[in-house]
């Protein structure tokens, strides 16, 4: 077969590799432009906000202390009948979970916060919570554990303080008593 150029059309109209390339025009040119910058301009937006970085999203007190006699599967199972309500957790590796606790209290504005956080069995009666987010949930946590969308943060170091980390300490008090 020698090398075909496919972008040419023959005169005599006999070539079976015939293809069809219009002139592009002044707009179809404007066209493939406004997408790019359209790409690259929403890549650039949700690139700009982005996440404490992984090191401050850690909870500063780790490593936390597991009840006596108890195991991260024991402990748990503590917590989801502590919150029944507002706790969700999977066992993602032997000793490693994901967990995600929505707070009672509302907020200023009539929203939730909830927290989320990865947990690891780092010594034999010590965890450790990392990957921490916090989320603006503008569900009511009675009516399905399935939010309505919001936003992850946090964001910077106030929302880290003032939201993150009150969330994170609510989760872990000591159960005392279903609710």
């Amino acid at each position: 077969m020698g090398n075909l150029n496919l972008n040419t059309i023959s005169s005599d109209g006999n070539d079976k590799y015939r293809t069809f390339c219009p002139k592009k025009s002044e707009s179809h040119f404007r066209l493939v432009s406004s997408i790019r910058f359209l790409c690259i301009s929403v890549f650039l937006l949700i690139g700009c906000a982005s996440l404490l970085p992984p090191e401050r999203r850690v909870y500063p007190k780790n490593p936390v202390t597991l009840p006596k006699g108890m195991d991260i599967h024991q402990w748990m199972e503590t917590k989801k009948n502590q919150y029944p309500d507002r706790f969700w957790s999977a066992e993602i590796g032997e000793g490693e979970y994901k967990f995600n606790y929505i707070r009672k209290k509302l907020t200023s504005f009539g929203s939730y916060i909830s927290c989320s956080a990865m947990i690891r069995k780092s010594a034999l009666n010590q965890l450790e919570l990392y990957n921490l987010i916090s989320k603006v949930n503008y569900a009511d946590y009675n009516k399905g554990f399935i939010g309505k969308g919001g936003d992850l943060g946090p964001m910077n170091e106030k929302e880290r303080s003032e939201i993150l980390i009150p969330c994170i300490e609510e989760f872990l008090e000591p159960s005392q008593s279903k609710e």
